[in-house]
C-alpha cells in the first residue's frame, strides 16, 4: 500500500514538474501533423496536376490545335513558350514536335523534384514528431498510462495522413525498443508497400489491344488482390458491355462473356455513376438474386465482387471488376486501393481504346475506298467478316485473334484500289497479262498496311496490324502450294489467312458477278468440300461444314439483291 503512494506521489511531482514541456511537446506534435496533412493534399493535387499536364502534351502530338492548352502549364512550370509559339505561326510540324518532347522532359524534371522535396520535408516532419514522441515518453517511463494514452491519438492522427501519403517513403524508426515504435514502423512499411504499388502500376506499359490489357493488368491486379477474376465492361450510349475476362486459373470457364450488355439503369453500375461512388463492395453475390451478371458470375465459382469506376478527363467510360471465390473477400482498404489503381490504368485503357479506335476507322476508310472503285457490294464484306469470325470461333482461337479476323477480314482485298479500272471493272475474263496485274493487288494491299505500321511506329506497335498483313498476304494462297503470291503451303499460310479464302471463296461462289452466275448454295457448299486438302485447311473445311446453319443464316440475311428482284417486288406491290 505504501509503495502505491509512493508511485501517486512521484507521478504527480513529475507531472507538475514537466507539464508544460508536455504541452508543448503535445502542441508541437498536433502541428507537425497538421502541416503533413497539409503538405500531403498540395503535394497530391500538384502531382495530378502535372499528371493531367502530360496528358495534355500527348493530346497536342496528335493534334498540334491543342498546343495552346499548354502555355498556361508552361507559364506555370517556367518554361520558354516562345519557340513552340512562333512554330505554330509557320505551320512548322517538325519544331513543335521535338518543342513538345523538350517540354515532355522538362516536365519529368519538374515532377521529379516535386517528389524529391515531399520527400525531404515528409521526412523532416516525421523525425521532429518522432522526436517529439520520444523524448515525452522517455521522459518518465513510469507514467505509462498517460503516455500511451497521449501516444495512441497521434498515432491515429498518424495513421490517417499516412494513408493518404504515395509520395515519398518514410524511413523506420530505428532501434525498437517499445511497442508503441514497432507499431509506427507497422505504419510506414505500409505507406512504403502503397507507394511501391502506386509506382509499379504507374509504371506498367501501355498496350495496343483490350485483350493484351485485360490479360496484362488482369495478372497484377488479382495476384495483389488474391482475387480468381478480372474484367472490364465499357460504357456504350446508355448500356454497359462486357469485355473479354481474366482468370487466375488458366482455362476457367467463361460465362459472363465479351458482348453481354444490360441497361446502366437496371444495375447498380448507373447509380454508382449518379452517386460518384468511388467503389462497390458486394459480399455476397448469392444476394442478388435478380442480377443477370451476378448469377451468371455465381455459376462460374465467384461469390464476392469488387468494382471500381474507369474515369478519364472527369467522364466514366467503363468499370473494372475483381471477383473472388471466398465470401466477403474484399475489405474497405482494398476498395479505396484498387480505385487508386483504377485512376492510373483508366488513362491506359483509354489509351488502347484509342488505338483500336483509329486502327478501325483506318480500316473502314479503306475498305469504303475500295467498294468505291470495285463491283463488290458492302454486303460481300460483311458476309465474309462474319464468315470468318464464325470459322475462327469454331476453331477455337483465342479471343483477341477473333475479333482481329472479324475486324481485318474486310480488307482482304485492299490492294485493289491500286489495279487499273480497265482490268478491275472488266465484264469478261481476263487474259493471262490482265490476271498477272490483277494478283499485284496482295503486294499492294501489304505495303499498303505495312507503310502504315512504319509511319506509325512511334504510337502503334506493327503487331496490332500483323493479323491484317497476314490476311491480305495469304488469303490467295492454296494448302498444297498453288497459290500467289508466295506459293505458300499447308499451315506455312498464317491461320488467318486459311480460314479468309474458305470465307472469300464461298462468298465468291455464291454471289453474281459480271462475268458469272451465282452458284446454288449447295453447289457452292460442294465446291469448298471437294477442294479439302488442296485449295483449303481440310480442318477449316471440316469446321466450315459443322457450321453449316450459321453460313446459311448469315448467307441469307446479307443477301445481295439485284435489280431484277427490286422490280418483281414492285410489281407485286
Amino acid at each position: 500500500m505504501a509503495n502505491n503512494q509512493n508511485v501517486k506521489k512521484t507521478i504527480y511531482k513529475w507531472f507538475q514538474n514537466t507539464k508544460y514541456l508536455i504541452l508543448i511537446l503535445f502542441i508541437l506534435s498536433i502541428l507537425g501533423v497538421i502541416r503533413i496533412a497539409e503538405l500531403g493534399y498540395d503535394t497530391t493535387t500538384e502531382y495530378f496536376q502535372i499528371k493531367e499536364t502530360f496528358k495534355e502534351i500527348n493530346q497536342a502530338v496528335l493534334d498540334h490545335s491543342k498546343v495552346i492548352n499548354l502555355f498556361d502549364d508552361m507559364q506555370k512550370y517556367g518554361y520558354d513558350s516562345r519557340q513552340i509559339t512562333e512554330a505554330l505561326s509557320k505551320a512548322d510540324s517538325s519544331t513543335v514536335d521535338s518543342q513538345l518532347r523538350i517540354f515532355a522532359e522538362h516536365m519529368r524534371n519538374v515532377e521529379a523534384e516535386l517528389i524529391r522535396f515531399s520527400y525531404r520535408y515528409f521526412l523532416s516532419m516525421i523525425s521532429i514528431i518522432v522526436l517529439g514522441l520520444l523524448l515525452l515518453f522517455f521522459s518518465y517511463y513510469r507514467t505509462l498510462k498517460l503516455a500511451r494514452s497521449l501516444f495512441q491519438k497521434i498515432l491515429d492522427s498518424f495513421r490517417k495522413v499516412l494513408e493518404k501519403m504515395y509520395i515519398g517513403k518514410a524511413e523506420l524508426v530505428g532501434k525498437v525498443e517499445f511497442r508503441e515504435e514497432e507499431v509506427i514502423n507497422e505504419l510506414i512499411n505500409e505507406a512504403i508497400l502503397r507507394n511501391d504499388l502506386i509506382n509499379y502500376f504507374n509504371n506498367l506499359p501501355y498496350v495496343d489491344t483490350i485483350e493484351d490489357y485485360i490479360n496484362f493488368v488482369g495478372e497484377q491486379v488479382c495476384s495483389f488482390f488474391e482475387a480468381g477474376r478480372f474484367s472490364l465492361a465499357l460504357i456504350s450510349g446508355d448500356e454497359v458491355i462486357a469485355e473479354v475476362a481474366y482468370f487466375a486459373e488458366p482455362g476457367h470457364i467463361t460465362l459472363l462473356g465479351k458482348g453481354f450488355k444490360q441497361k446502366l439503369t437496371e444495375t447498380s453500375l448507373g447509380k454508382m455513376i449518379e452517386n460518384e461512388t468511388k467503389f462497390q463492395i458486394i459480399g455476397d453475390l448469392r444476394e442478388r438474386k435478380n442480377s443477370e451478371s451476378s448469377q451468371l458470375i455465381i455459376k462460374e465459382g465467384f461469390l464476392s465482387n469488387l468494382t471500381v469506376p474507369a474515369i478519364v478527363n472527369g467522364r466514366t467510360i467503363g468499370f473494372f471488376f475483381l471477383s473472388s471465390e471466398e465470401l466477403n473477400h474484399f475489405t474497405e482498404e482494398d476498395g479505396l486501393l484498387f480505385y487508386l489503381i483504377s485512376l492510373i490504368l483508366s488513362p491506359k485503357l483509354y489509351h488502347t481504346l484509342s488505338v483500336q479506335n483509329i486502327i478501325s476507322n483506318f480500316g473502314n476508310s479503306l475498305v469504303n475506298l475500295a467498294e468505291y472503285r470495285d463491283n463488290e457490294t458492302g454486303n460481300h464484306i460483311k458476309r465474309v467478316a462474319l464468315y470468318s469470325r464464325t470459322l475462327a470461333e469454331a476453331l477455337g482461337l483465342e479471343p483477341k485473334l477473333v475479333r482481329e479476323i472479324y475486324q481485318f477480314a474486310p480488307l482482304h482485298d485492299i490492294g485493289k484500289i491500286g489495279i487499273p479500272d480497265r482490268i478491275l471493272l472488266k465484264p469478261g475474263k481476263l487474259d493471262e497479262n490482265e490476271w498477272e496485274i490483277m494478283k499485284n493487288h496482295v503486294i499492294i494491299g501489304m505495303r499498303i498496311l505495312q507503310e502504315f505500321a512504319a509511319n506509325s511506329n512511334e504510337w502503334i506497335s506493327e503487331e496490332v496490324l500483323r493479323t491484317a498483313i497476314n490476311i491480305v498476304s495469304d488469303h490467295h494462297e492454296k494448302w498444297d502450294g498453288s497459290g500467289y503470291p508466295f506459293g505458300k503451303k499447308e499451315e506455312e499460310i498464317s491461320i488467318e489467312g486459311r480460314i479468309v479464302a474458305v470465307a472469300d471463296v464461298f462468298d465468291a461462289l455464291t454471289t453474281e458477278r459480271p462475268y458469272k452466275k451465282a452458284f446454288p448454295f449447295d453447289e457452292s457448299v460442294k465446291i469448298i468440300e471437294e477442294q479439302a486438302g488442296r485449295h483449303f485447311d481440310p480442318e477449316i473445311v471440316r469446321v466450315f461444314m459443322e457450321k453449316l446453319d450459321v453460313i446459311r443464316m448469315i448467307h441469307d440475311e446479307l443477301k445481295d439483291v439485284r435489280p431484277e428482284d427490286i422490280c418483281d417486288l414492285a410489281e407485286k406491290d
